[in-house]
């Protein structure tokens, strides 16, 4: 998979509406991508599971009594494997490191990838660091705000403007858009919410 693919939108397009023409250059393309990264990092910390399928190794796993495991993230796309752990005297602990597949599966569930999509690619263009890449790049561009029906009256506003959720032109979504893939009752702890781009997300404690 590329990644363009697993960011499911990508850098040409945040550019394109953000008002940048392309082709992009190294820098501009690196700014955009960087605001894409932030931009899933959002919402995994607000759904509070991984926004894309990911793969995660998680240490010190015991059985949920039901012929799963007790996984910290949700939901489980597969189990990639399961390795018994020992002790320091070698001897089998009863836990297990367990390589799995979790996360919301825009493929699978094609609403769920338009509103995350959605979301990213406005949240990316109206980013500060792509903001400022296009008033240094194209300074220029501006998005209409209102027209008459005849087209003889137009008020702009400067591309990208508007706060999260406002309607305004080149303004995010709210991020309770995404609300109904939302975990319920389960608070994220601040600071551990998988990140997108990590192929491989390793569990940093027991």
């Amino acid at each position: 998979m590329s990644a363009d693919e697993l960011l499911v939108v990508s850098p040409e397009a945040v550019a394109v509406r953000a008002g940048l023409t392309l082709p992009l250059t190294e820098e501009q393309r690196e700014t955009v991508a960087e605001a894409i990264s932030d931009a899933f990092g959002d919402v995994a910390a607000y759904l509070g599971k991984p926004p894309l399928p990911v793969t995660l190794v998680q240490r010190g796993v015991g059985g949920d009594g039901r012929g799963g495991w007790r996984l910290a993230h949700d939901p489980v796309i597969e189990v990639l494997s399961a390795v018994a752990e020992t002790g320091l005297d070698g001897e089998l602990t009863g836990l297990y490191t367990i390589t799995y597949r979790a996360g919301l599966s825009p493929a699978e569930n094609p609403v769920y990838g338009r509103a995350v999509a959605r979301y990213v690619r406005a949240a990316a263009a109206a980013s500060p660091e792509v903001r400022r890449t296009v008033q240094r790049d194209a300074p220029d561009t501006r998005l209409i705000k209102s027209a008459s029906v005849e087209g003889q009256s137009v008020t702009f506003e400067d591309a990208g403007g508007g706060a999260a959720g406002s309607g305004a032109a080149g303004a995010p979504p709210a991020l309770d858009s995404l609300k109904r893939w939302r975990r319920r009752g389960v608070n994220q702890p601040a600071g551990i919410a998988p990140h997108p781009l990590e192929i491989t997300w390793r569990w940093p404690w027991p």
